[in-house]
């Protein structure tokens, strides 16, 4: 009786140890990656313009700022534009985001669709791989670190107040001729 309960505890031991393990490599990754991740990403995000916009083409890009508050995440904001006339034609949205359990999710304010981003691929230099956007099917992105985009023109004109520091978003151009139908069409 004694070995058969000596074999137990040892299993027991063995388990707890080995799960413990797991959770702080677990939790030991997202703080990592939550580090990496913080700062400015420029690029494409397939299909994605299509999903939110209703638009189609070649000339559009996305850029996210990633700002960690703790060790697992923080706000941010984001820009979709037409390279073409990126003053002129662009979407911005203030966001809230977290990695968790190797996904990161991003939670916009404009309550579109949380995104969550399960498989991916993170450096110091670049961001790539597949997520959710709430339509069923897989968007691929790659983005690159980017510490040379001037935000100055979005957020200074819209950055909220010091007696508001609720999230925002707003269209211009093409981007709220857009947002608008899509609202019509409802």
């Amino acid at each position: 009786m004694k070995k058969i309960y000596t074999l137990l505890m040892m299993t027991f031991m063995v388990t707890t140890f080995t799960s413990c393990d797991w959770v702080e490599d677990s939790d030991r990754q997202d703080r990592r990656e939550a580090g990496v991740l913080e700062g400015t990403w420029t690029g494409y995000i397939d299909t994605y313009f299509y999903d939110r916009f209703n638009m189609r083409g070649n000339s559009y890009r996305t850029t996210m700022y990633f700002e960690r508050y703790d060790n697992y995440g923080g706000v941010g904001y984001e820009v979709d534009y037409n390279v073409n006339s990126p003053r002129e034609n662009y979407y911005y949205c203030d966001f809230e985001w977290e990695v968790d359990r190797g996904v990161i999710y991003i939670y916009y304010a404009d309550s579109w669709n949380t995104v969550s981003i399960y498989d991916y691929g993170l450096d110091v230099n670049r961001f790539w791989g597949y997520m959710d956007d709430g339509t069923s099917r897989d968007v691929s992105f790659e983005l690159y670190y980017d510490n040379r985009f001037d935000w100055t023109f979005y957020r200074t004109y819209y950055a909220p107040t010091r007696s508001s520091n609720a999230l925002r978003y707003y269209a211009s151009g093409e981007f709220a001729k857009a947002i608008a139908k899509k609202e019509t069409s409802k």
